[in-house]
C-alpha cells in the first residue's frame, strides 16, 4: 500500500510560466507606478516658468527599478529647503530677501506619499495576475 502524488509536472510547468512572465509584468508594473508618482509629482512643483515641472523625468525599468528625477540644477533647493543672506538684494525678483530660510516645498516626497493608496491595490493586481491562472 503506498500513496502517489501527482500535479508536480504540471505545477512545475506554472512555475517555469511565472518565472518568464514575472520579471516583465514586475517591470510594467514599477513603470506605471513611476508614471503616477512623475504626475503626482508634477501637480506638486511649483511654477513660474515651467522649467522645474517640465524636468521630471523617470528611468526605464531594469529588474523591478525605476527612479523619479529631477535635474534641475535648482530642484533640490526648492525640494529641501535653502538657506539665504536677509537683507541681500537680489535682482531677478527685484527684492531684498527678508527670511534666512527657505523650507522645500517636498514635491517629490508630497508624490510618494500621494501614491501609497492607489500602490497597494495595484500591487495586489499584478500578483494576481503573476500567480494567477494564466
Amino acid at each position: 500500500m503506498g500513496i502517489q502524488f501527482g500535479g508536480f509536472d504540471d505545477f512545475g510547468e506554472h512555475l517555469d510560466r511565472i518565472a518568464k512572465s514575472g520579471a516583465a509584468k514586475r517591470n510594467k508594473f514599477v513603470s506605471q507606478e513611476a508614471e503616477v508618482i512623475l504626475g503626482h509629482a508634477k501637480d506638486n512643483t511649483p511654477t513660474k516658468t515651467g522649467t522645474l515641472k517640465k524636468a521630471w523625468h523617470r528611468t526605464r525599468a531594469v529588474q523591478g527599478v525605476v527612479e523619479v528625477f529631477n535635474n534641475t540644477e535648482y530642484a533640490a533647493h526648492v525640494e529641501y529647503g535653502h538657506r539665504q543672506t536677509p537683507g541681500r538684494f537680489v535682482p531677478a525678483i527685484g527684492k531684498r530677501l527678508k527670511k534666512s530660510f527657505v523650507p522645500g516645498k517636498k514635491m517629490l516626497h508630497k508624490a510618494m506619499l500621494q501614491s501609497i493608496p492607489t500602490f497597494c491595490d495595484d500591487a495586489k493586481q499584478m500578483m494576481e495576475n503573476i500567480f494567477g491562472n494564466d
